[in-house]
């Protein structure tokens, strides 16, 4: 084993362990019912404690389910796709995702109106695309799954509002302390005709660009996601605030999940950055070979840039903790 092929398994099975932590915290129904409640309409008139009881259909899904359109079509019908997948397309896979029914309803009714949603946690603001336009796509994706299993036989009164959610941890300070919503709107190029908002307002991505560098200085769900997420707050600050300031209450899975992240920080990174540094030279040494200091950073600099790529690292954070710059990092981006 050499040592590219050592610290990429130290940093990148950390990485991959915080990434899947903070899925699991952003599917906590306390978390979701907050961010619902301020960020998408159909919600906003009923308390986060309402959401909780009346809205969620289900468990928030998170990386557990893989069904493909091929497998819906062979009866799979009752199963929310957690990855869509064709014979000819690529895969499309979301971080956390529901469907919640919209409040004021009974939902032994027939044709219940429910919104399906997509909460994406995004470390990356440049992965070498722009963002919004994922999350675009991320929405249009969430629509055209609706096609065997919401409207079969071209109902497509049946067609339930979409909404992707971007909760970017580390943007540009001209973003930081801002979300933002896309939504479809008439424009009138001739006349003056009046469609109903319930026929075309179906697609809407929310882009949430924490404030990394003050989190809490944010108000409401924004503040929340910013204390959340933030690798300068310990767990027991995070709780406190949870519970003190959005009336959160603390369960035993909930403070789990919270310390877990914590404990799988940057400052963990760092750890498996500088195990797999040892070991790498443990086996070099065995092996007898004698690479120079600066082609060992050479394969550093494309194990990081590779993490940064894939939003498991924000470019920032690679440039201080890893001593690259954002020269070297871009250049070296897949």
């Amino acid at each position: 084993m050499d040592v590219a092929t050592t610290i990429s398994k130290g940093v990148r099975s950390v990485a991959s362990d915080y990434d899947a932590a903070c899925k699991r915290l952003l599917s906590e129904r306390q978390i979701l019912s907050r961010i619902m409640n301020e960020w998408i309409d159909e919600f906003s008139d009923v308390t986060p404690q309402q959401i909780e009881r009346e809205c969620f259909r289900d468990m928030p899904r998170v990386d557990t389910d893989y069904v493909g359109r091929d497998e819906i079509a062979m009866g799979r019908l009752d199963v929310l796709a957690q990855e869509d997948k064709t014979l000819s397309e690529g895969a499309t896979t979301f971080d956390v995702r529901f469907e919640a029914l919209i409040p004021h309803q009974d939902e032994h009714t027939k044709n219940v109106v429910r919104v399906e949603i997509d909460v994406e946690a995004q470390n990356n603001f440049y992965p070498g695309y722009p963002l919004l336009r994922r999350g675009v796509f991320y929405g249009g994706r969430l629509l055209s799954m609706q096609g065997d299993t919401v409207i079969p036989g071209s109902h497509y009164e049946r067609v339930r509002k979409v909404s992707s959610i971007w909760v970017c941890a580390h943007p540009p300070r001209k973003y930081a302390g801002t979300v933002t919503r896309f939504v479809l709107a008439p424009q009138n190029l001739v006349g003056d005709a009046v469609y109903k908002l319930q026929d075309y307002g179906l697609l809407e991505v929310v882009m949430a660009c924490l404030d990394d560098k003050h989190p809490g200085s944010s108000q409401g769900a924004l503040g929340m996601l910013e204390m959340l997420l933030s690798r300068r707050v310990s767990a027991d600050e995070k709780l406190d605030y949870l519970e003190n300031q959005c009336g959160i209450v603390i369960s035993n899975t909930l403070d789990e999940r919270v310390v877990r992240m914590c404990n799988l920080s940057i400052g963990a990174i760092e750890e498996g950055y500088r195990e797999g540094h040892k070991e790498g030279h443990k086996e070099g040494r065995k092996e007898g070979r004698k690479e120079g200091r600066e082609k060992e950073r050479k394969k550093y600099l494309h194990i990081i840039a590779a993490m940064v790529g894939d939003g498991k690292l924000s470019l920032h954070d690679a440039m201080t903790q890893f001593d690259f710059s954002e020269q070297e990092l871009r250049s070296a981006l897949p």
